[in-house]
Order: C-alpha cells, then structure tokens, then sequence
C-alpha cells in the first residue's frame, strides 16, 4: 500500500472534505477526490459509514469517516512538513483554533445558507459567526503570517474552506463585513486567500458553488 492508494470521497465545495486536501497539498501531494457512484445515502456508502456524510477517505483496509481524523491521518502518513509543531504547547494551540473553527464557527453556517428559506433564522446565525470570528481574534496573535506561526498548519487547511463562504454569502448578507471587528485575522484571510494555496482553493469552492446553484435551476 501506498500513498497513491488513498482516495476521499466527496466534493471540494465542502470545507470538510478540502480540509485534508488542503493539509496534503501543504505536504506537497495530490489527493484524488472522487464522486461516490450512487451517492453518499446509497446503501453501498452507508455500509462503508453509515453517518452517511462526506468525506471518507479510504487507504487499503482503512475506511476513516470525518474531516479531522482525516486531517490527522494525512498529515502522520504522507511525506513532507509536519503541519501540527513538535512542541506541544504549540500544537495545543493550533488544536484548539480548529476546534474554534468545527464548534463556533461551522454550526452558523448552515443558518446563513438558509437564509432565503429561513431568512428569521439569520440574525442569530450571523451574530454566533461574529462570535466565532472574535473568539479566533483573542486566541491568535495578530503578528503570525499564517493561522498559527510562520507556516501552514491544520489551523489554515481548516479555516480556509470555512473562510470562503464569507465571501461568497456576502453579496446578500454582509458576511465578509463581519472581519472589520477582527483586524488581526482579517489580514490572516488577505494573505490566505492570495496565497498559492488558498487562490486554488478559492477557486475550486467557487466553481463547486456555481455548479450547485446551476443544479438547483
């Protein structure tokens, strides 16, 4: 088995499933995302997870449900710069701007993508992602070029994806105004998102969404 054997299952217009994506191409490889034949409720893909979610990566006999786990795994197996630092105070460190990014962050997502259909449920949803962005802003340090430190870490393969959608939402809702309360991340999200790795990233989530809403007519 090699690293060329593993494949996520999944789309890049999911921040879940760029987050290892990301984490690899830091590394210096190429991870093959794929579609599952008969989606992620079929029976087949139920029996691989039966969460029924993406993405799921699949390396020889390990079948790893979730982004992180995921995120971890690659990072442990694939050749190249670690992306969590040696020293555990450190590491500690970046852990916990992911857990800022999977706890406070993403759950407010879901109110802002239904704001058209639940437009009574985007105040809130857009005062917890103010949250969120403020409780990155006390936990980082404004003078780190990248989201911890001076090189990319799982802290960036994470906020990255998550990221792009304030920018994308923005149009009807105002979202990308909400940095103006951060300066210190708002200049992190600058240089992130000019970066050869979040340009492509960017642009891979762009294309994903315009697919998407192309498909809903």
């Amino acid at each position: 088995m090699t690293v060329t054997d593993l494949k996520i299952y999944g789309g890049l217009l999911s921040p879940f499933v760029l987050r290892p994506v990301l984490a690899a191409r830091a590394k210096g490889h190429e991870l093959p995302v794929e579609s599952f034949p008969g989606g992620i409720k079929c029976d087949e893909y139920l029996a691989l997870t039966p969460t029924g979610k993406m993405p799921l990566m699949v390396h020889g006999d390990l079948v790893l449900p979730e982004s992180q786990p995921i995120t971890d795994y690659v990072d442990a197996v694939l050749p190249g710069p670690a992306l969590l630092p040696a020293d555990p105070v450190e590491a500690a460190r970046v852990r916990l701007l992911v857990r800022i990014a999977d706890v406070y962050m993403v759950p407010h997502l879901g109110g802002l993508f239904a704001a058209q259909s639940k437009p009574e449920g985007v105040p809130a949803a857009m005062a917890g992602m103010a949250a969120a962005l403020a409780y990155f802003e006390h936990f980082r340090d404004p003078a780190h070029d990248y989201a911890y430190g001076d090189s990319f870490t799982q802290a960036d393969a994470a906020m990255i994806p998550l990221f792009f959608f304030l920018d994308a939402l923005d149009r009807g809702l105002g979202t990308a105004k909400l940095l103006e309360a951060t300066p210190g991340l708002a200049a992190w999200w600058t240089r992130a998102k000019a970066s050869d790795i979040g340009a492509r990233a960017v642009a891979e989530q762009a294309e994903g969404l315009k697919a998407m809403m192309a498909a809903r007519g």
